[in-house]
């Protein structure tokens, strides 16, 4: 089950939309403000968040880059009673998704979510470095995947699931030149 962070300060709205995402399937964690989001977001990563531009403790932004720092793939929409181009520019900057004006429906709200929590995330740094490492190691052997896999001591089959995962890379077919099923273990 998919945890969504709702930071909102008015209590009604934050229920309403805390219900309407529970009975779409999703746990909630709800928060009033800033220090509050901060509490529940700490040692937990939501897959999402929905926050409210302007808080009582502070600005719905800060709880944007704090998701961004914290849980880098949570996909964030942003709400505001008080929409505004540069408002919209700067939560999209920290990492929002989604930028809305109120009164947004909470089925929009979940929608947009489950679009947004379909669709591939960012890539993390880790998957980064060994999308990077895993290319040079290519490189290296002129594409050749059962030396790569050797160069890197992964198995072929393990490479070529990696290479599926990380970038839709070559299938599940031996190499020309690999005389064992199974290549190196």
């Amino acid at each position: 089950m998919q945890t969504i962070l709702v930071v909102e300060d008015d209590e009604v709205h934050r229920d309403a939309l805390a219900r309407a995402l529970r009975r779409s399937g999703f746990a909630v964690l709800a928060a009033a403000g800033v220090a509050q989001a901060e509490v529940a977001a700490r040692g937990r990563n939501p897959a999402g968040a929905v926050v409210d531009l302007r808080l009582v403790d502070g600005n719905g932004l800060d709880v944007v880059r704090m998701l961004s720092l914290r849980a880098p793939r949570c996909r964030t929409i942003v709400l505001t009673g008080f929409g505004s181009i540069p408002a919209a520019v700067e939560a999209v900057k920290l990492g929002a998704i989604d930028f809305r004006t109120k009164p947004t429906p909470a089925e929009d709200i979940v929608a947009a979510l489950r679009r947004a929590l379909d669709e591939p995330g960012p890539p993390t740094e880790l998957e980064a470095v060994e999308r990077e490492h895993i290319r040079k190691a290519l490189e290296g052997t002129d594409g050749n995947i059962s030396h790569a896999a050797r160069r890197l001591g992964l198995h072929r089959r393990t490479l070529q699931r990696k290479l599926q995962r990380i970038d839709g890379g070559p299938g599940l077919l031996p190499d020309e030149d690999d005389p064992t099923e199974d290549g190196v273990s």
